[in-house]
């Protein structure tokens, strides 16, 4: 809902809040993503709301026009200053903490509230906000307070706050802890409590530790550190020494990247104040001398500093004593020793200059400062960035903001994405100091070389990929969009592929082109990892917002899968095969198709197998197996025989395989057919010699056959051979076989035993020797039932059943 930002070479501030009467006592805070964020009392319906809003990284408010009221201060309207503070969420909400007053007669009489506003400027909490603690607080100045909300991760937030009583002078700090939705969540505990309203403590997120200065009447200050859980970790330890026995004042006190506590006070008393600075570690060594740095003369006060990357810092204070020189700087070694010192500005004006001594970094070591300058009427509010030497980067004078008269409320934050200053104040156009008028609230931003404006650059958003794995040698699209500004003609768009670590530092290009979508291809030899992808743009360059993982390796076998594992022999069922994980090659099937998907019609059983050749890779490896049974049923099929005519003709058929109930069709000669598993003809005559068949079909319409034949005998027993009489005896027979015929002599004759399959048991060939012969066969080897003895002479045959009885 923006309705104004930081323009380009344009002066003209961005409203924060124009709302009646006063905005004022503001705090701020910036996220990564250079969200800034506001909260501030608000005087507008003749009583003190708290009221916040959020800018995005160029400059155009997000929340409600003039600001979203957060809950209550005090119920009536009077210049009061109470604690409070607004911490990003780091998604684009923030967390807000504030003192309600519950006494308009006495307003050092405090309650605690803390609210949570999303991304899009909703409270999300109770209506006014939700307490935080039960207890009474008492608190005349915001200076003295300790209160700080820190997000420990995994729902937990850290609120830090303390308790003055006025009756035993003592000061306790306690620690209190809600999730994300502001229900409690561990209840308050005491931190540590001393004497005074002197001390103060914070917390370093970066290595989870509080860090605190307590009041000491004999040390001055003394250093202590505790756990997230309130566990001591350094004992109180004499920390930092008053030189001349003045009253001191703690200027500043933050943490470095290392841990360190950074301090600025001023010391005031015996005729003279002066300013120290001071580094201490986490065993409360002082790092920059017992006493610490003395930058100043001996009329010096509020003192501020900077951590440099090499261990030392960057500090300015106030200068009473030398109108000349009433701002001045400092760089501070690691050793703590002064490297030079020199003034922010030179006085151009007889008038007096005011000097809020507000100084943050530049992120290089450098620092941006300011102060107000005067003017016929009113100041102008001026800022200065110097770099790590102490060179004015603004010009000698700085760069003024000229549109006000008087100004309030000066806070100056870092652009995370830009690197340049925002400025924010409260400021009126009246002849007086604006009570009893308005004050507003505004920004403006400076460049690092102190243009107003910022100076949008186009933007480069890389989309996501349909896949993010490939093999190497493959090649893949990558699209994104722009926005903003527009490249010049002379552009490309350059897609650079990052080492296995994610670093750019020797990124490969693999793809360049004009268009927003890059056909890009790795190289073959590419290391199997995961890399990371990003775009950045020749004229101007610039680099792409976000990048996109990939991971490289070979080319994935297929999955494949059928829409059945078995399939009738022989018949015209199909079995479809397919796969749908070669998207970007072809798919090779073992029984040499191509493609997604094939049918097929196996007649025996048969393994199936894939792989996927990709333009420019490695063919994969060989997929899963998928085992096509081809369903044959076995059947088996046999008669009782031989045969002689006139005898009963017995079939049977059987099958080991398929799924009942099965159906059986049986065939045969002179147009034979049954339907039964074992089908019998009676009487037959030698018209029944033949094959015959059986088709065997279970319940899946899978089928098998078999064949069985049969042999058909003409019975002659008892019939004489010509001129010959044939005699058996006995019959049955358990031992000896007799077996008496007469023929001519040397007349040839055949006597074959055959058992009830016709399979011959024993035979002899004999010359006759005319008149009658008999011959004797020992039986007692055979299995007992019913044989045939079959005696053939050239001209005629004789078939004599016989049983054996054992």
């Amino acid at each position: 809902m923006g309705y104004t930002q930081w323009k380009s070479n344009t002066s003209t501030p961005t409203v924060v809040s124009a709302a009646p009467d006063f905005q004022y006592a503001v705090l701020y805070s910036i996220d990564d993503n250079a969200n800034s964020f506001y909260v501030w009392a608000d005087y507008r319906d003749n009583l003190i709301d708290l009221y916040a809003q959020k800018l995005d990284a160029k400059g155009t408010p997000q929340w409600t026009k003039d600001g979203l009221r957060i809950g209550r201060i005090l119920d009536k309207s009077t210049f009061i200053y109470t604690p409070k503070l607004i911490k990003p969420d780091g998604k684009g909400g923030a967390y807000i903490l504030w003192h309600r007053c519950i006494d308009v007669n006495k307003t050092d009489r405090r309650n605690l509230y803390a609210q949570y506003v999303s991304s899009e400027g909703k409270a999300q909490w109770a209506a006014d906000g939700v307490k935080v603690t039960e207890q009474e607080l008492t608190s005349d100045d915001a200076n003295d307070g300790v209160l700080e909300l820190n997000d420990l991760k995994n729902d937990k937030l850290l609120i830090t706050f303390n308790n003055f009583n006025r009756t035993t002078n003592d000061n306790v700090v306690y620690t209190k802890k809600l999730n994300y939705s502001g229900a409690v969540i561990e209840e308050e505990t005491k931190l540590l409590q001393a004497k005074g309203l002197e001390t103060k403590v914070i917390y370093d997120e970066k290595n989870s530790k509080f860090l605190a200065l307590v009041r000491d009447p004999n040390a001055d200050y003394s250093f202590q550190t505790f756990d997230t859980s309130n566990k001591e970790i350094l004992p109180l330890t004499a920390a930092l020494p008053n030189p001349f026995n003045g009253k001191s004042r703690i200027d500043m006190f933050k943490v470095d990247t290392d841990g360190n506590a950074i301090v600025g006070r001023t010391i005031s008393g015996e005729d003279k104040r002066t300013v120290f600075v001071h580094k201490i570690n986490k065993d409360g060594k002082n790092l920059w001398g017992i006493s610490g740095v003395n930058l100043g003369s001996n009329s010096t006060f509020d003192v501020q500093i900077i951590p440099t990357s090499d261990g030392g810092g960057f500090a300015t204070w106030i200068e009473t004593g030398d109108k000349s020189r009433p701002f001045q700087k400092a760089k501070i070694n690691a050793n703590g020793n002064i490297i030079w010192k020199n003034e922010v500005f030179t006085p151009r004006s007889d008038k007096a200059y005011f000097l809020p001594n507000k100084l943050i970094s530049d992120g290089k070591d450098g620092v941006y400062t300011l102060w107000l300058k005067p003017k016929d009427i009113g100041y102008d509010l001026t800022v200065q960035h110097f770099d790590a030497n102490g060179n004015p980067k603004f010009g000698e004078d700085g760069v003024a903001i000229k549109d006000y008269t008087f100004y309030s409320d000066y806070r100056l934050m870092l652009h995370p994405k830009n690197g340049g200053v925002i400025v924010l104040y409260g400021c009126n156009k009246e002849v007086e100091d604006g009570r009893g008028g308005s004050v507003d609230l505004y920004t403006n931003y400076f460049t690092e070389n102190g243009k107003f404006g910022l100076e949008v650059q186009p933007s480069i958003t890389l989309s996501n990929l349909s896949s993010n794995s490939f093999c190497a040698g493959q090649s893949f699209t990558v699209a994104f969009t722009t926005a903003d500004a527009n490249f010049n003609l002379d552009n490309n768009f350059r897609i650079l592929l990052s080492d296995k670590t994610g670093s750019f530092d020797k990124a490969i290009e693999i793809g360049r082109d004009p268009r927003r979508s890059v056909n890009v291809k790795t190289a073959q030899d590419l290391e199997s990892g995961t890399y990371k992808v990003k775009v950045v743009s020749t004229s101007p360059i610039i680099e792409s917002t976000n990048t996109l993982d990939i991971t490289v390796g070979q080319t994935p076998p297929p999955v494949i899968a059928a829409d059945k594992l078995s399939i009738c022999a022989g018949g015209n069922e199909k079995v479809t095969l397919t796969s749908s994980s070669c998207k970007d090659g072809v798919l090779k099937w073992s029984n040499s198709s191509t493609g997604t998907t094939i049918a097929i019609s196996p007649v025996d059983n048969t393994t199936y197998t894939a792989t996927c050749a990709v333009a420019g890779c490695k063919e994969s490896s060989i997929s899963n197996a998928l085992l096509i049974q081809a369903i044959k049923l076995a059947v088996t099929a046999s008669n009782s025989g031989p045969y002689f005519e006139g005898e009963l003709l017995k079939l049977s058929s059987n099958a080991t395989s398929g799924t009942a109930p099965l159906k059986y069709e049986w065939s045969g000669p002179n147009g034979f057919a049954a339907n039964i598993q074992n089908p019998s003809i009676l009487n037959i005559g030698i018209n029944a010699t033949g094959t015959y068949t059986v088709k065997v079909t279970d319940a899946n319409n899978c089928f098998g056959t078999a064949q069985t034949e049969i042999k058909v005998s003409a019975i002659l027993a008892n019939e004489p051979l010509s001129k010959a009489l044939v005699n058996v005896f006995p019959n049955p027979v358990a031992e000896q076989l007799n077996v008496s015929f007469e023929l001519q002599p040397n007349k040839a004759l055949n006597i074959t035993i055959l058992d009830s399959r016709g399979r011959i048991v024993e035979q002899r060939k004999i010359n006759a020797l005319g008149g009658i012969q008999q011959e004797k066969f020992d039986i007692r080897n055979l299995v007992g039932g019913q044989y045939f003895l079959k005696i053939n002479t050239s001209e005629q045959e004789v078939v004599k059943k016989i049983i054996i009885s054992q």
